[in-house]
Formats: structure tokens, sequence, C-alpha cells
């Protein structure tokens, strides 16, 4: 058993929490028999393992289950590859099974027990090739766990992560035993209610297998008193139906919906509503696009299956099976009643050959022996084969028949491995060429389980695992690269890192590390160097501001904008050279008015209004010219007109 991170899934912590419990290592085994019999090799690897354990608290469950690495969290727990010490003290050569661990954060759910151990007696019903097998429900103090068999292989989330789309017979291979998986759940009145990629298993032998029945739910919901898991709330959205998300009453059609999703990925590389649910799908109207692998029959069955309405959806998977992969049609009546005629005709006609070769037996016997011989000398092992059986069909005991059919049988058998053998490794290399690197997988594996020996398959798995390697890490490179076309050296970082981090070596990347270091030091010298221009530029617009010049002012401003638009400080200076404007604007009217004012009182011969006019002007600008002459225009008036003045 192994499983995928996946973000939906409930959050669980190791075992090796500070409640967990431990055995004392003087109560591990309860060993019986002689002497010898505690003694022997695996025994004491047995008595070794546990005490070791013993040793990092929260290794060890029921003095039997070393927990050893941590495979992936699922739903309800984490997964533990772990080494059962009962085979290791019968000398099993595999003595690991994967156990799944409560974490602590599900495990203090008042229902927590009662829902695992519904999970592990619902699983323990389902005995099917396409269904993981889970062995056992147990608990040791605080810690609950259940074990279950050891895959070997990937889960179909990473698959998908990494080679998706597939090639359509990989897809309709998955599909197939995925239905076959799900009918025999469901014939039993189980629902899987959260079947997704992260629930799914491809062996190395590529055998699809269903993981984590954790919120399976049984159909016909007769005892009101059953735990259901689905109180938890574990589902994953992008997978779920409506009627899920709304809580209604599971039904076989919410699996349906979710293989669906799961073929379309399969089949196109993608979730077919962009990884929303069955809700917000309905509500954008969001409708998923054609895969071009499809024949209209196969689309109308997949596009039917993923209605977020279950109206429209296929009720059961069977149903939806049929849809997408409708059986031959059978023999009709007429067809078999001529076959049957058939069979009866030469099953007389045989009678009567038998009965005319009686009477030459011996010669039979002794060409068709001589035939077989022949046969099997110039390698044509059907021929022997069909000689011998002749042979030993009149002669049961004849030792020299039964020995050629015998050799002649595993010839085939090793002929048929050979023909097997070439024909995986040619699907193979095709696959690896087409870039199908899923199907080039697969039967490099199935090949590698023919002849772990062969050098071409060796040879073949490691041609695919570098393809995927080149696959991965040239993305990352390619994404590095448009990153710094784009100037962004952050980004390339990333993406350098996440080459390393797939495998890169050293030597593939130091390139593009060089050349982004150079862009990052580059952007920055040119950053400081905006920086300092920037503040240049404010320093001078603020000394044209206090000088009165607000078109420099203004010119300095827009100059700092240029360089960074959300500059606050060129803003700031920017509003109060307008400010500024507008006030010596409003000034200089005033001004005007004063001055005006003063003329008056000057043609009038008030000359000390005309000065206090002056002033006033003075007193608002400054530097006006204007109110000076009038002041100065007026004092001169006023002492000329004091000397004029006559005193009788």
């Amino acid at each position: 058993m192994a499983e995928s991170n996946d973000p939906d899934n409930t959050e669980v912590s190791a075992p090796g929490d500070d409640d967990a419990t431990e055995a004392p290592s003087s109560d591990y085994t309860q060993f019986g028999g002689s002497d010898s019999a505690t003694t022997s090799t695996g025994f004491e690897a047995a008595r070794t393992l546990a005490e070791k354990a013993q040793r990092e608290h929260g290794r060890l469950l029921k003095k039997r289950f070393v927990l050893e690495d941590e495979l992936g969290a699922g739903g309800m727990g984490v997964v533990y590859k772990a080494r059962d010490l009962r085979k290791v003290e019968a000398e099993d050569s595999n003595p690991y099974i994967a156990a799944k661990v409560l974490g602590a954060s599900f495990r203090d759910h008042p229902h927590a027990f009662v829902s695992l151990q519904q999970e592990a007696v619902k699983s323990q019903k389902l005995a099917h090739p396409n269904i993981v097998t889970v062995h056992d429900f147990d608990r040791d103090g605080d810690t609950i766990f259940m074990t279950m068999e050891l895959l070997k292989g990937d889960p179909l989330d990473n698959l998908l992560k990494l080679d998706a789309p597939f090639g359509k017979e990989t897809c309709v291979r998955y599909f197939s035993e995925l239905c076959a998986g799900l009918e025999y759940a469901h014939k039993r009145g189980l629902i899987h209610s959260d079947f997704k990629p992260g629930n799914i298993f491809v062996t190395t032998g590529g055998v699809v297998k269903i993981l984590d029945f954790g919120i399976a739910r049984a159909a016909n919901r007769e005892r009101s008193d059953d735990f259901d898991a689905g109180e938890l709330g574990a589902l994953t959205p992008a997978y779920a139906t409506a009627e899920m998300v709304r809580r209604e009453e599971p039904s076989f059609s919410d699996d349906v919906y979710a293989l669906a999703c799961v073929l379309y990925y399969m089949l196109s590389g993608k979730h077919p509503y962009q990884n929303r649910s069955a809700v917000e799908a309905e509500k954008q109207g969001l409708k998923p696009a054609r895969p071009d692998n499809l024949s209209n029959r196969e689309w109308q069955a997949l596009s039917a299956a993923l209605s977020t309405s279950k109206a429209k959806r296929p009720q059961t998977v069977e149903a939806f099976r049929s849809a997408f992969m409708p059986k031959k049609r059978a023999l009709n009546l007429k067809t078999i009643a001529a076959v049957s005629l058939l069979v009866l005709a030469g099953a007389g006609w045989l009678g009567y050959q038998q009965y005319q070769l009686a009477g030459e037996r011996e010669a039979t016997l002794a060409g068709k022996l001589q035939a077989a011989r022949d046969c099997f000398f110039r390698r044509e092992y059907q021929c022997a084969v069909d000689n011998a059986r002749v042979v030993l069909s009149l002669a049961p005991n004849q030792a020299e028949a039964t020995t050629l059919l015998q050799t002649a049988q595993e010839s085939l058998q090793q002929q048929a491995r050979e023909s097997r053998l070439a024909t995986l490794l040619q699907e193979a290399e095709a696959c690896l060429d087409s870039r199908d690197l899923a199907c080039a997988r697969l039967r490099a594996a199935e090949a590698l389980d023919l002849d772990p020996d062969n050098l071409r398959t060796q040879q073949l798995v490691q041609a695919v695992e570098k393809a995927r390697h080149n696959l991965v890490v040239g993305d990352f490179l390619g994404e590095a690269r448009d990153c710094l076309q784009r100037n962004d050296p952050a980004c390339a970082g990333i993406a350098l890192d996440s080459a390393a981090a797939a495998g890169a070596e050293p030597a593939e990347l130091y390139e593009l590390r060089r050349s982004t270091d150079e862009l990052a030091a580059r952007l920055e010298s040119e950053r400081q160097a905006l920086a300092a221009r920037r503040e240049q530029l404010l320093a001078q617009g603020q000394s044209c501001l206090d000088a009165g010049d607000f078109d420099c002012a203004k010119a300095r401003a827009g100059a700092a904008l240029e360089i960074d638009a959300a500059d606050s400080g060129a803003i700031a200076l920017q509003q109060a050279t307008r400010v500024a404007r507008q006030q010596r604007a409003a000034d200089a009217a005033t001004v005007a008015r004063i001055l005006q004012e003063a003329q008056d009182c000057y043609s009038a011969r008030n000359y000390s209004c005309a000065i206090a006019k002056s002033e006033s002007a003075l007193a608002i600008l400054p530097d006006s010219g204007e109110a000076s002459a009038a002041r100065q225009r007026a004092l001169q008036a006023q002492k000329k007109a004091k000397r004029t003045i006559v005193i009788e």
C-alpha cells in the first residue's frame, strides 16, 4: 500500500506522538517450543529488530509491526512500510506489509475508532485484484492502525503529473480495471465516495489498484446506528458531485462522476472542469473540451458521465463502461444451431475415422512418433505437441511420447515468453519514440518481470527513465530560459531549483545559473543607478519649488515618475507644485486688485492710502516689481506735497 500526498486529505501526525503506547522489551514475544526454536535465525532477527524499534519511540506496534519508511498521507492517516516480525520469525523472504496509522487530529474525533474499524471491515470484504487487500485492524494503546498489502509502483496522480496525457490504449486498459474494481464494490453495496487519482495505484506490473475506501458508505443504510465516516466531511471537491457537496444521500452515480473525471484526466492531461467542483462548474457554465483521440460514441459516453446533473449521468459504473466499451455482439441462434450441427457431424465423422484406424494402430503410432521427433528437432514445437498427443491418445504409457510432449510444451512456453518479451520491447520502444512515457514505462516493467536479466530490457528501462528525466528537467530548464527572456531572475531561480529537485546534474544547470546571477546583478546595478537618479531629480525639483520655478519643479517630478511611477516623493512634489502654482495665481489676482486700489488713492492724491495699499501688495508678493514701483511713486509724491504746504 502506498498513498500520495493530497492537499484535500485530513491532516494526520506520525506515530511518534507523545501519547503513543509502547510495550516493554521483556513483553515482546512469547516464544514457544524448544530452545533450538527460540535461538533460530528468524527469532533472533525478530528480537533484534524489536529491541531496536523500542529504542525509537513510536516505531513498534502491538509488539509485532516495525514502522520503517513513511509512504504517504491519506484521508484518514499516515501509511508506513512496516516489517511484520511474525514473518521475520518464519524467515519469510518478503516480511513487509503496509500499516495505516490514524493521525492525532483524526484520532481525537469521538467516532474515529468506529470509523477506522468500519473502513477495515468494509475493505476486508473487497477481495478483488483491482482493490488493495486489507489484512487486519488493531490498536496499540491510543494508536489505531490497520495493515494491508504493500504495493510497488506509483500513485496515479504522480504518473499524471509526469506523463499525462497517456496513450489511448493505456487509458482504456486502466479504465477497464477501475470499472472492474468499482463494479465489484458496488455489487456489495459499497460506494467509495473519495475516488480520485491519489486513491489509485499503478503497480510495477501494470495492475491498477483502488485505495482507501475510508469514507465508503453502504448503499443500503438500514442500520441507523452505523457510524458514517462521511460525517467528517472528507471529500475531494474536484472529484465530488454536486450531490456530495450538498451532503445528499450517497449513490453509485457519485463514483461514476469521479471515474469519468479520472478517465478524462488520463486522456487529456487535465481536469475536465479546471479542478473546480461540480457546483462551481455548473455555476460558471464550464464545459469540458472533447479529447482528440475519442470516437463519437466514446465521447458521448464520457461527456454523459461528466454531467454535473445526476439525472443525465449513468447511474452505475456498468452502464458507463458498457456505453464507452460496448461488448461484441454475441452469436445469434441460427449461427449457434449451424455450429452445433457441424460439431455433431464432425463427431460422427471422427468416430468413423477412429473405427477405420483401429486396424492400422501400430503403423500410426510409429508414424506419429517419428513426426513428433522430426517436428521437435525442427523447433516446430506445436507440431511436436500435436503428434505426441496423438501417440498418447492411442498408447497412454508410451514413454518417449510423454517426454517429447513435456519437453515440447516447456519449449513452447519458453518460446511464448521470448515472443512476448520481444513484443513488449518493440511496443516499449515504439511508445518511447512517440514520447508516450507512461506506455513505455508500463511495457518496460512487464518485460523486466518476464526476464530481469535481459540486457536489452535493462537498457530500455534506463532509456525510459532517462527520457522521463529529460522531459521533466527539460521543461524546467525551458521555463528558466523563458524567465530570463522576460528579465525575471527570481522566476528563473525557482525553475532551476525545481530542475535540481527533479534530478538535474549541476553541469546541466551551470550556464543558466550563471546567466541568472549575471542578470540579477545587472538589474540590481540598474536599480541602484535609477534610484540615485530619482533622488537627484527630487532634490532638484524641491529647489525649483522653493525658488518659485514651477515649470522646473514639474519637469523634475515628471522625470522621477518615469523612473518609478509609484514613487511617493515624486507624486508629493508634483502635487505641491500644482498647489503652489494655483496659490501663486490667486495671489497675483489679489495683488492686481490691491494695486488698482492704490492707483485710485494716488489719483485722489491720498498718498498715505496709496503707500498702504502698495505695502499690502508687497506683503503678499514681496518680489512684485509693480507693487514696489507704486509704493516708491506714492512716497515721492507725499514728500513733494509736504514741501509745498504753507503755514499761515
